[in-house]
């Protein structure tokens, strides 16, 4: 997992409220084994329409996606954050999202950001009057800011030392190695070994 403390970047904007994990990633490419490389499959077939917003040059760089309320619903699927983190976001900002969605983006340190509605309409107008105009985002700090429109948002603080720091739940796994093994290895012989 990559650290993630300061982003400053662009922004894609997705103004549609409930979009849920079944159009974020469709079911028919949930078959793949690998983690990576389902950025080409994000909105499979929403992108299907060239006025789609991951159609437009102009927010092809962008690193923080700009959604609606209530995204990530639908199915648990861990699929729909790992196309998002590879087609190139690192920050999620919507209203709301669905519990399982947020923690899965969580666990692979794709950060999302709960902000109020005024505060997401005030990001909408901002990138509709500039698409070019940059975010910055501080996960140390928990805040945003966007010419005028400072927020602060909610991230408990073992969720932020994992994304700052880039560890998911095996890297925190491996740092009680030794006492798995000493666990392990002081059992009786006759229940099974743990490693």
């Amino acid at each position: 997992m990559k650290k993630l403390n300061n982003l400053k970047s662009t922004m894609l904007p997705l103004n549609m409220s409930n979009v849920d994990t079944d159009q974020i990633m469709p079911k028919q490419f949930l078959k793949r084994v690998e983690r990576s490389g389902y950025g080409e499959y994000l909105f499979y077939d929403w992108k299907k329409d060239p006025n789609f917003p991951l159609n437009n040059v102009l927010y092809q760089d962008a690193k923080v996606l700009v959604a609606g309320h209530n995204f990530g619903t639908g199915s648990s699927r861990e699929h729909a954050p790992w196309g998002l983190q590879d087609w190139g976001f690192d920050a999620i900002i919507s209203t709301k999202f669905a519990d399982i969605f947020r923690l899965n983006s969580i666990n692979i340190g794709l950060l999302p950001i709960e902000a109020s509605q005024k505060e997401v309409e005030a990001l909408f107008n901002k990138i509709e009057k500039n698409p070019k105009t940059q975010i910055q985002i501080s996960v140390e700090n928990k805040s945003v800011e966007c010419e005028e429109v400072i927020f602060k948002f909610d991230l408990d603080d073992f969720s932020q030392k994992r994304i700052i720091e880039g560890t998911d739940k095996i890297d925190i796994t491996l740092n009680y190695e030794n006492k798995i093994k000493n666990y392990s290895n002081g059992r009786k012989s006759w229940k099974p070994k743990l490693i």
